[in-house]
C-alpha cells in the first residue's frame, strides 16, 4: 500500500505566509478511486475527526492487511486552512464563503482557486462524500442531502451508508455554486453528508459514518470482499422536503429543551421544549412537533431570537 501527503494548491499570502491544501493518499491496487472532503466551513471539525478515524483504520490496514485495499482512497480534510485556523465559516479576507465559490477558476481570487483546484483532483473519482456540519447552534443527526434529478444515482449509494436520514430536496439557484452540485452536474457522484454540530466532535456519530463508508468502499471495489468491517446497523428514513417541518421560534427568550435527544422519534404534538423570559417567572411558548416523526436538528444554543430555528422534523406516516 502506497501512503503519502500531497499539495493540491499553494498560494504565498502578501507577508511571509503560504495557504497549502493538502489530501493524504493511500493508493492499493488499480481498483475505484473514492475521496472524502471536510474543512469546507472553518467552523465544522466534524469532518475533521472523521478523517482522523478513517486514517487510523487505514494505517491499521497497512499494517496488517495492506493488500486488501483494492483501489484508491483521498482524504481532504481541510478544504479551507484559513478559515479552521481561525474558526471563521468564510474564507478570511475574502468573507466568502468557500461552498459557494465552484467550479472557480484557477486564476481568479483565492476561494475561486481551491474551488477549480479540488474539483480537477476529484475528477474521475467514483464516489466522493463531503462531509459537513450544521452551524454552532444547531446537533444535527447523520443525514444526506440530494437533489432528485440525481437520486437515481445517488440514492442506492446514500442507503448504504449506515445514516438517520435522507432527505431528497431541489437545490436554491444559489446552490448550484456548490461542490456536491458542480460534481454531480459533471457525472462524478458526490454525497453531500452533514452531521453534528459546528466547533465540536460528535464521536457517536462519527462513528456511525465510518461504519458506513467502510461498507459502501466495499460494496464499490474498493477493498477486499472478505475484510471484515464493523457492521452498519442503521436503516434511513427518507424522505422529501415537503416532509421535514421547521419549528421556528415565536418569540425571543432562552430555549430550554425537555428532555428529547436529536435522532429521537417524536409525536404529534410532544413537548421538545418552551422558551422563557429571563426577566420573568413565566412560559413565552411552547415548541411542540407539529408531526410524528424524526427530530432531526436540535437547537442547543438556548439564547433565541423571534423567527430562529428550534428544529426539523421528518415526518413519516408510519409512525403517526
Amino acid at each position: 500500500m502506497e501512503k503519502r501527503i500531497e499539495t493540491i494548491l499553494s498560494l504565498d499570502l502578501p507577508y511571509r505566509e503560504t495557504v497549502t491544501v493538502r489530501r493524504s493518499l493511500y493508493r492499493g491496487g488499480a481498483g475505484p478511486r473514492v475521496a472524502v472532503t471536510a474543512g469546507m466551513q472553518g467552523n465544522e471539525l466534524e469532518g475533521l475527526y472523521l478523517c482522523h478515524r478513517l486514517t487510523v483504520w487505514l494505517e491499521q490496514l497497512a499494517q496488517t492487511r495492506p493488500e486488501a485495499l483494492l483501489g484508491q482512497v483521498e482524504l481532504y480534510p481541510a478544504l479551507n486552512p484559513l478559515g479552521l485556523d481561525t474558526l471563521q465559516r468564510t474564507l478570511p479576507v475574502y468573507d466568502s464563503d468557500l461552498d459557494r465559490s465552484f467550479p472557480g477558476h484557477p486564476q481568479a481570487l483565492l476561494p475561486q482557486r481551491i474551488a477549480a483546484a479540488v474539483l480537477a483532483q476529484l475528477q474521475g473519482a467514483a464516489l466522493i462524500i463531503a462531509l459537513q456540519a450544521s452551524d454552532m447552534h444547531l446537533q444535527e443527526i447523520p443525514q444526506a442531502r440530494i437533489e432528485p434529478r440525481y437520486a437515481g444515482k445517488l440514492l442506492p449509494l446514500a442507503q448504504q451508508l449506515n445514516l438517520d436520514l435522507i432527505c431528497l430536496q431541489e437545490a436554491a439557484t444559489v446552490a448550484e455554486t456548490t461542490m456536491a452540485h458542480n460534481l454531480n452536474a459533471r457525472g462524478e457522484p458526490c454525497l453531500l453528508v452533514i452531521t453534528g454540530s459546528g466547533m465540536g466532535l460528535t464521536r457517536r456519530h462519527t462513528g456511525q459514518l465510518v461504519a458506513g463508508i467502510l461498507q459502501l468502499w466495499r460494496e464499490l471495489g474498493v477493498l477486499a470482499s472478505d475484510l471484515p468491517l464493523p457492521a452498519a446497523e442503521h436503516d434511513p428514513l427518507l424522505v422529501d422536503a415537503a416532509r421535514v417541518h421547521r419549528l421556528n421560534a415565536e418569540v425571543s427568550g432562552l430555549f430550554e429543551v425537555r428532555p428529547v435527544e436529536c435522532g429521537r422519534l417524536v409525536k404529534a404534538g410532544e413537548l421538545l421544549g418552551v422558551i422563557v423570559s429571563p426577566f420573568e417567572g413565566r412560559t413565552l411558548a411552547e415548541v411542540r412537533s407539529p408531526a410524528a416523526g424524526l427530530l432531526a436538528t436540535l437547537r442547543h444554543y438556548p439564547l433565541v431570537y423571534e423567527g430562529a430555528l428550534l428544529a426539523r422534523i421528518a415526518a413519516s406516516p408510519e409512525l403517526s
